[in-house]
């Protein structure tokens, strides 16, 4: 049996092919009647018909696919990820897109170039940052992808001054809720350990924790800024560092991290130390991943849900209205109380 056309439903309403198709695709036209309208997506319903969707693509000069750029290096980086898909699947499914996922292997982001040949088979581009991009990277991405003419957003990343589609989170005002936290628990004495001092999210939430820590009357010195580029062994010396002396060593440390807290839970146990008797830690990561550690961390919960969801949102209404500008999206952080600070 032959799938119905939409000449079968013109047959039936006694109407036009394109009064059938411009009742199918335009539920408010005013060019067919309300009650022609609804008979035609009767008889729609009835034979069970489902609309060609390259036909519906051609005629809009749409794909309605949009292209999702994230990389897949890390078993870790993967809870994120899945969370942040998940939401970006919720959208897609509500407002009839798919997904076309695409998974550089070199320098997070892929080349410009697979980017743009990656965009003649997408309406637009969404960049999911997993913490490997530095700030330079993230500008020269943006420079490249405007100069394409390439419609994109950005998650969890930041695109400072740029006037770009993004979505992430605050992370300047969660370093200073950090520090107050800590020091109302009557640390004088506060680590941070990142990855790279040359990310966005490094400088984000040391700005935030400095200030906070600032406003207490205390100081963040240098030498208690490590950065690992997340190698356990370099994590594991600039731990050893911090904590050789019990008279200046950190009685909490600020994570950057889920990657980093996994190295700082390893070293934990190496040393034969225990979370919080021996240092304080408070996190920063996914909901999904840090339920899985004991002790159960502390931590500032990313909504990464949230983020995919909205993120999606955002790039499907600067495709169908190219002429709303551009929107920074920092969602709110939520801190969980566990057990290690």
């Amino acid at each position: 049996m032959t799938a119905p056309k939409l000449a079968d439903i013109a047959k039936r309403a006694e109407v036009s092919i394109a009064a059938v198709s411009i009742a199918l695709n335009n539920r408010d036209t005013k060019r067919v009647s309300e009650a022609k309208r609804n008979e035609i997506r009767k008889i729609a319903e009835e034979l069970n018909y489902v609309p060609n969707e390259v036909a519906k693509a051609l005629s809009e000069r749409r794909t309605r696919l949009l292209g999702l750029v994230v990389p897949f290096r890390d078993p870790i980086l993967n809870h994120f990820i899945a969370q942040v898909l998940s939401g970006i699947q919720v959208t897609l499914m509500r407002r009839g897109y798919s997904l076309l996922l695409y998974s550089p292997t070199g320098k997070s982001g892929g080349s410009t170039r697979d980017q743009v040949l990656e965009r003649r088979f997408t309406d637009g581009l969404i960049f999911v940052d997993t913490g490997s991009s530095s700030t330079r990277d993230l500008a020269e991405r943006i420079q490249q992808l405007e100069a394409a003419k390439i419609k994109f957003v950005m998650i969890n990343t930041y695109s400072h001054r740029a006037s770009v589609n993004s979505v992430g989170v605050d992370d300047s005002a969660m370093g200073e809720a950090a520090a107050h936290y800590l020091v109302q628990r009557k640390h004088r004495r506060i680590a941070f350990l990142s990855s790279s001092g040359m990310l966005p999210t490094h400088l984000h939430l040391l700005q935030g924790l400095r200030r906070g820590v600032i406003a207490h009357g205390l100081d963040l010195p240098a030498e208690h800024i490590g950065c690992s580029e997340n190698n356990e062994e370099t994590t594991f010396r600039i731990l050893d560092r911090w904590l050789a002396s019990k008279r200046t060593a950190p009685t909490a440390i600020f994570c950057a991290d889920d990657q980093l807290l996994m190295h700082l839970y390893g070293y934990v146990e190496a040393r034969g130390m225990r979370l919080p008797e021996d240092v304080a830690v408070i996190g920063r990561g996914d909901a999904s991943f840090n339920s899985l550690l004991r002790p159960r961390p502390t931590a500032f919960y990313l909504p990464t849900f949230e983020m995919g969801e909205l993120g999606a949102g955002m790039l499907i209404d600067l495709i169908e209205k190219p002429e709303q500008k551009p929107q920074r999206v920092l969602l709110p952080f939520k801190l969980h109380a566990g057990d290690t600070a």
